[in-house]
């Protein structure tokens, strides 16, 4: 009986504090230099102390199709735990501005600030602004996150 209860604590204590984390960010108007973007941000971690971290940038457009349909498409398990999107109004990554990038760059630092408010292990500016992915349509996503089949 003795082994049944200590058992039962063991994975009760687990249960309690684990990290089961669910949030959901969107900020739709922000504006630098008369350029106006939007940000949002998806994390949705169960039990992962690292929290893999993903960065899409895109345009503004895109970034709101994506903010309505993001959680129905990914399926419960996925690499990556912390999803973050930049949308800026007109945006070409073919063609990337000075302000686009002083608004890439403060999105990152963001990103860097948030993990470390979070006791989560630290991501340099330079693995995020290296790993960071330019998408062009909503669907461009299934190429890096696990989705549901349709």
């Amino acid at each position: 009986m003795r082994k049944l209860i200590f058992t039962y604590l063991l994975f009760q204590t687990g249960i309690c504090f684990g990290q089961n984390v669910k949030l959901e960010i969107s900020d739709y108007h922000r504006k630098i230099d008369d350029k106006v973007y939007a940000t949002y941000q998806l994390v949705n971690a169960s039990y992962s102390y690292s929290r893999a971290t993903i960065v899409f940038l895109t345009n503004k457009a895109t970034l709101f199709d994506l903010s309505e349909k993001l959680q129905n498409l990914l399926r419960p398990k996925q690499e990556y735990t912390d999803i973050w999107i930049l949308g800026i109004e007109n945006f070409d990554s073919k063609n990337v501005t000075e302000t686009d990038k002083k608004i890439i760059d403060l999105f990152l630092q963001n990103i860097i600030k948030y993990r470390a408010d979070n006791s989560l292990p630290e991501y340099t500016f330079e693995r995020l602004n290296t790993d960071k992915i330019f998408i062009e349509r909503s669907d461009e996503v299934c190429k890096y996150m696990i989705c549901k089949s349709k």
